[in-house]
């Protein structure tokens, strides 16, 4: 668990490589820090924004995603209070190659519900493969589950 901490933390890159600056964002409920990350409590197993105004969880309760779909393949549900799901969030992860922006911005704008993740894995000129490892190992999730939790926002809306 504390390998994923550290693995997150390091994609989300903007405030810091370690659980401390994040908690100390969780703690301070600003809302730049929002679409930035979210939180998932183990000891409820919902997930908030950083700004949610329900109590601050233990540091040891606290699990980081850089994106809400990341805490739902996790098992965590979204927040009542602050919404987490009802805003569009983009992660802030750098990637070298540009793959996972690419791809990120693709399953937004529907290539998995057209062509499947085979499809969109062709498009980007990777296998399949390699692609659900770059997004898992930036986002915390793979495409499928991306798409779904946009096939879900755009139900809700």
């Amino acid at each position: 668990m504390v390998d994923m901490i550290t693995a997150t933390a390091q994609a989300i890159g903007a405030l810091g490589n370690d659980a401390d600056s994040l908690y100390r964002a969780v703690a301070s409920r600003d809302r730049r820090f929002d679409g930035r990350f979210v939180l998932g409590v183990t000891s409820t197993g919902i997930y908030c924004r950083p700004s949610c105004p329900a109590r601050t969880p233990k540091p040891q309760n606290i699990r980081y995603f850089a994106v809400p779909a990341a805490a739902v393949a996790a098992g965590f549900r979204a927040c009542r209070r602050c919404r987490p799901d009802a805003v569009t969030q983009q992660p802030h992860i750098a990637d070298e190659t540009g793959v996972v922006d690419r791809a990120l911005r693709m399953i937004a704008e529907g290539a998995v519900d057209e062509a499947g993740v085979a499809g969109l894995a062709r498009r980007l000129s990777v296998s399949e493969r390699h692609l659900h490892r770059l997004l898992m190992d930036s986002v915390g999730t793979g495409a499928l589950s991306l798409a779904q939790a946009r096939r879900a926002q755009t139900a809700r809306t």
